[in-house]
């Protein structure tokens, strides 16, 4: 009975091996071109052009040789999509007969991928991803799982087994002419051994990539296991070296680690170190189809990572800043949002934490509620006499527009600082809430502490159309003016509290345009101040003294003390113009009214210096003669204050003009001091 079975399955081979033979000998799968041309054509849309020869072999597997090919590109790009040199696939024969596909060996030599998004951000890929109508039913394009899973033309792919499979010499090149941006990766080197359907496999690659003037030598090792529903990446590990133009300490080595990556959004331990950076990073499945994550950014030094990337390093004014730099984050993700919190920013020595949400891919929508321990803007000022562009800056010859970019802003938020130094001036408790969109942006809230006072403001800016227009308002009360000036300026030329208050408009997209279109309403109010380096009541006596031929009285402290100066202003179209100017000091008042033209920054002022003051008259009065009148002309930058001396002493009738009018005109150079110092506290 043995003996017959064993000659029924010896008569079997022998049979198949002369039906084998007789196939090798009558089949011929060039002419199966026309057909493979045609499905390709009815699947794709495309043209398939088979230059090479096609072989067969059917034993002892079946084994299919590929010449060179060529798959056409999509409508409205030009050169070939894809390009093959050589394919090699060997299969064993048994596992035919019963629907499974385990390939020996497959060898694809000389592939080259051209990947390109034209001007109008369409790709020509897109259209080989959907499946064609009569392929999936109504119900297959809804329901969940991957494309494989749900892709009719692939029943049996999981059956696939692969002993080896190898590329050598591909390509992939990626251009995006919408914006001037691209990619080659050549000489691609892939090794896969022992691939199975849900069994890991190991993979090894090697490529060299260009992007810009920056070439990368990358290798890349892993153990993956693929399934009709993921991928599955163990033990990553790539490291690229860096080199090019730009790279000037180059070459730079990079390394990318992780200890699981998944296409379901698990990504476990990954690190990613060089160029001055060390960032670690993790995010799973949240379900809802959104993921969750964290990134930290390990301290690092701002200034050597831009060196290092041949960028254009700034020249802050404290050459110790953008020395220190670290940030941490959670976050979920979602297709069209990313909620960031617990955000932990620091750079130097200053702390950012809160929230941040970005809604929306094309026009995203941000919403934000940040908090800062303290901020010393003064110190990230551009260094004087520093060129901060960087040998790679913009040379653009064209006049860009200021607004475009915030005519796409959508924000809405609250910043808040608990220690805000701006232009050498600290405020505290500073808060400000913006609103932004379509070219409308609104500063809700402006509030702050600052020098013992308090300041409130609200601004609007509307750049919606070509010419811009901005209105403000402020109200701002208690605030002393000794140390702001000091601090603002160098010098406390003026002193007391101040309250002042102002809502200002314009248009135009220069400051000239904007002076010449100002209108609005503004006042100010000094309280128990003094006018500092002169005293004006000291020159006012001694001028008396000397004109009724006294000595001059004793010295007093270079001080004018005021309890009042005070003002109202309506303006239009840029000229400023003041009926109530009020300054009230111990021994003498000034009443003033003018104008001011701020485009040509000249000044008209007319007023009456009266010798009575807060505390009564001078003891020594000239009787008959209680004021006489002032003129404040020049510039805004450059005051000038005119006492009308010749009529002192016509009046008066008395000899020594000379005399008096030496010490008048100190008089005057006491009002200019005080005019300036005045006159700083709008700047």
């Amino acid at each position: 009975m043995k003996i017959w079975i064993f000659r029924g399955i010896l008569g079997l081979v022998v049979v198949v091996g002369l039906v084998l033979g007789g196939l090798l000998l009558i089949v011929d799968p060039n002419t199966f071109k026309p057909q493979i041309i045609a499905a390709v054509r009815e699947n794709t849309g495309r043209e398939l052009t088979i230059a090479g020869e096609l072989e067969l072999e059917l034993y002892p597997y079946l084994a299919l040789t590929t010449g060179s090919l060529e798959l056409g590109n999509a409508p409205g790009f030009e050169g070939p999509f894809l390009i093959l040199t050589n394919a090699h696939l060997k299969a064993r024969l048994l596992p035919l007969f019963f629907s499974r596909l385990e390939v020996v060996a497959m060898d694809v030599e000389g592939l080259s991928l051209h990947l390109t998004r034209d001007e109008h951000g369409h790709n020509n890929w897109s259209d080989l991803g959907a499946a064609p109508e009569h392929h999936t039913g109504a119900g297959d394009r809804g329901d969940a799982g991957s494309v494989l899973s749900r892709d009719k033309r692939v029943p049996r792919l999981a059956s696939l087994i692969v002993d080896g499979f190898r590329v050598s010499d591909a390509r992939v090149v990626w251009r995006d002419r919408k914006k001037g941006q691209a990619v080659d990766v050549s000489g691609i080197q892939l090794n896969v051994s022992d691939f199975a359907f849900g069994e890991p496999f190991a993979v090894d690659s090697s490529a060299l990539a260009t992007v810009a003037d920056v070439t990368a030598n990358l290798n890349f090792a892993t153990t993956a296991t693929l399934t009709l529903d993921r991928l599955t990446l163990e033990g990553l590990d790539m490291k690229a070296g860096l080199q090019g133009a730009k790279l000037p300490h180059g070459p730079e080595t990079v390394t990318i680690t992780a200890d699981l990556v998944s296409t379901d959004g698990r990504l476990d331990n990954a690190r990613m170190q060089g160029l001055g950076l060390d960032v670690r990073a993790r995010m799973q499945d949240a379900g809802n189809w959104t993921t969750a994550g964290s990134l930290d950014i390990a301290p690092f030094q701002p200034k050597n990572v831009l060196q290092r990337l041949g960028m254009g390093v700034p020249a802050p004014a404290d050459p110790s800043a953008l020395e220190r730099m670290a940030l941490s984050c959670a976050w979920t993700g979602s297709k069209d949002r990313v909620d960031i919190s617990r955000l932990v920013l620091s750079v130097d020595n200053a702390t950012v934490e809160g929230r941040l949400t970005a809604a929306g891919l094309r026009d995203p929508a941000f919403n934000f509620d940040l908090h800062a321990d303290s901020m010393d803007l003064d110190r990230y000022r551009p260094r004087k006499g520093v060129d901060t562009k960087g040998s790679h800056g913009s040379k653009s010859g064209g006049k860009a527009d200021p607004w475009s970019t915030m005519r796409e802003l959508d924000v809405n938020g609250t910043l808040r600082v608990g220690v805000l130094t701006m232009a050498h001036c600290r405020v505290e408790d500073a808060q400000v809430t913006v609103r932004a969109k379509d070219g409308l942006m609104h500063l809700d809230r402006i509030d702050a502490k600052a020098y013992a006072g308090r300041l409130e403001a609200g601004a609007v800016l509307d750049v919606r159309s070509e010419t811009p227009e901005w209105s403000w308002t402020h109200f701002v009360t208690g605030v002393q003016l000794g140390p702001f000036l000091r601090d603002l300026h160098g010098r406390d030329l003026v002193s007391g509290a101040v309250q002042t208050s102002a809502t200002l408009r314009s248009r135009g997209v220069d400051a000239m345009a904007l002076k010449r279109s100002l209108n609005g309403k503004l006042d100010f109010k000094v309280v128990n101040g003094a006018v500092h380096g002169v005293n004006m009541a000291e020159l006012l006596r001694d001028a008396i003294r000397v004109v009724k031929k006294q000595q001059p009285g004793p010295d007093e402290p270079d001080l004018t003390r005021f309890s009042v100066a005070s003002g109202s202003a309506s303006i239009v179209n840029g000229v400023e113009t003041t009926r109530d100017f009020l300054f009230l000091a111990e021994r003498f008042r000034i009443t003033a009214s003018g104008q001011a033209d701020l485009v040509s920054e000249s000044l008209d002022y007319k007023g009456i210096l009266t010798l009575e003051g807060s505390e009564g008259k001078f003891e020594e009065g000239l009787p008959g003669l209680n004021s006489l009148p002032v003129r404040v002309t020049g510039t805004i930058g450059q005051p000038s204050v005119n006492v009308d001396f010749g009529g002192l002493v016509r009046a008066l009738k008395a000899r020594g003009g000379q005399v008096v009018q030496d010490v008048l005109k100190g008089v005057g150079s006491g009002l200019d001091r005080g005019i300036e110092g005045l006159r700083r506290l709008f700047e």
